[in-house]
């Protein structure tokens, strides 16, 4: 299970730097149309170029915390939960209704899925509502959503 792991690791970092690409994109694009409006601004009130440069700064600070958030994910060990708490790094199956999902807890890529070896892997966080019921229970366990829906924790890797 330590190698599927890897794998599912390996592929949500790729998935960040993709996301990482697109936001420095939107960035570079955000700065040009701050500086072009800036210089044809065709009123005194004319805010297009404050606005796009509020963009970019907002984008440069997206990007920053994503690309913190994956150095943290590249140095973090990859850790066996069998028997233990679950916590941030542990992947986790849990039965909803009669349909397991298969769930990696990390700090960061919540809504990220990678398919490997055909298994669907959904990253979750811990603030997100099912990763902050996760947390700190074990096989076995029961979690229930905000929702009302109910499941039992099958394993925990």
């Amino acid at each position: 299970m330590r190698a599927m792991k890897e794998t599912v690791i390996a592929a949500v970092i790729q998935s960040l730097e993709k996301e990482l690409e697109r936001q420095a994109r939107a960035n570079a694009q955000s700065n040009a149309a701050s500086a072009f409006s800036a210089a044809h601004a065709e009123k005194q009130r004319d805010t297009t170029g404050f606005e796009a440069a509020h963009l970019a700064r907002g984008y440069a600070g997206q990007a920053l915390e994503l690309q913190h958030r994956m150095d943290e994910l590249k140095a973090m060990p990859v850790e066996d939960f069998t028997g233990q708490e679950i916590d941030v790094g542990a992947m986790v199956e849990v039965d909803f209704d009669g349909e397991s999902d298969t769930y990696l807890l990390l700090n960061c890529g919540g809504g990220t899925e990678v398919k490997v070896d055909g298994c669907t892997v959904t990253v979750i966080t811990p603030e997100s509502p099912l990763g902050s019921r996760l947390m700190n229970n074990f096989e076995a366990g029961f979690v229930e959503l905000p929702t009302g829906l109910e499941g039992i924790i099958l394993a925990v890797y």
